[in-house]
């Protein structure tokens, strides 16, 4: 069991535009880029800044497909799931606020419910039933808040059937928001529609990747002991500023009370993995300011790197969520300066 802390509830709840930025040095620059055999490329997007209704979004996430092949997205805001075919034509949408499930047909079956404020706030649903997700329970004490962040499987209300991984700390809210005490305090986490768990937990000078069975049995442990620190650079500091600074004046107005945040100058090793249908493992590489993946099998041994082919500012790729199924790869652009739509992408070899 790690100790340290998770403050995305805090953040989320406290953000405002008011940054410190540190660290901007470049004596601990980037490593070369590995060999890219691969490159993701943007064939077409979904989203439009003024339009159809069905076309215009407030804050879609984890983007994915359905069995069949559809595209489908939540959106935060609107509180629905988008679903649109695989040309990226609307069909309909589904859902509303809370947990609700469907089945392949669309056709609901079910609500899931918790009280208070520790219900699971990531998911990823299994065909096994229920989902792998993430919940922060916090209980007051004398030192400030006490944290536990867990990763685990649920079917419903309550403690999880199974609990994979799960980090304590102590978080003071008196002390402001200072990302550089969040270091290790995230779990990146996918798991397969068969149940398989994949999680690391985050840091910016370690770099290791477990994987469970459904019944939280290990079957896989990743290390690499060649990662070192690695700062931000000047214009990751500003652009990662900018995304809080839009993300406060959307949730909060531009009348909300300042607060100070201080932001980590350095990457963190690894920033987001998704699993391809394949029994394929995709790592993000959060030492680049590229989108770089490093492509495992389920052995752990590496089969390729990957990389995202863009050609405006690295930079503008740090709010970028990326994912991938057996049916191709999505994406979406978390920063809020920009109007939302999903990206779709394919694996092409790199020449």
């Amino acid at each position: 069991m790690g100790h340290c802390s998770n403050k995305a509830i805090t953040v989320l709840a406290t953000i405002s535009s008011t940054m410190i930025l540190t660290g901007c040095g470049l004596d601990e620059a980037p490593p070369e880029l590995p060999l890219i055999e691969y490159k993701l490329v943007i064939t077409d997007s979904i989203g439009v800044e003024i339009g159809e209704d069905e076309y215009m979004f407030a804050w879609p996430v984890n983007p994915t497909h359905s069995p069949s092949g559809d595209i489908l997205f939540a959106d935060r805001l609107k509180h629905t799931v988008f679903v649109f075919s695989p040309e990226g034509e609307f069909i309909r949408t589904i859902g509303r606020e809370g947990i609700t499930l469907y089945d392949s047909s669309y056709e609901y079956q079910g609500q899931l419910t918790w009280s208070g404020f520790d219900r699971p706030w990531l998911q990823t649903a299994v065909d096994t039933g229920g989902f792998v997700g993430i919940t922060s329970t916090m209980m007051p004490n004398e030192n400030g808040i006490e944290i536990v962040t867990t990763l685990g499987h649920w079917e419903g209300e309550g403690e999880p059937l199974v609990e994979y991984f799960s980090i304590e700390s102590v978080f003071n809210p008196g002390n402001g928001i200072d990302h550089t005490e969040s270091r290790e305090s995230d779990i990146v986490f996918c798991a397969t529609r068969a149940g398989q768990v994949f999680y690391s937990r985050s840091s910016i000078d370690e770099f290791e990747i477990n994987g469970c069975e459904p019944d939280g049995t290990p079957f896989l442990h990743i290390e690499d002991e060649n990662f070192h620190r690695v700062r931000k650079s000047e214009a990751d500091l500003q652009a990662e500023m900018d995304f809080w600074n839009a993300f406060a004046r959307m949730m909060r107005g531009d009348s909300a009370k300042d607060n100070t945040v201080k932001l980590d100058p350095y990457r963190r090793t690894i920033l987001g993995m998704f699993t391809d249908g394949g029994e394929r493992l995709w790592v993000r590489l959060g030492r680049y300011p590229e989108v770089v993946f490093r492509v495992y099998d389920f052995n752990g041994e590496i089969l390729f790197h990957a990389m995202v082919e863009y050609d405006g500012s690295p930079a503008d790729l740090n709010t970028w969520e990326i994912t991938g199924d057996e049916h191709g790869f999505l994406a979406v652009n978390a920063s809020f300066e920009y109007y939302q739509r999903v990206y779709m992408l394919t694996l092409v070899e790199n020449e």
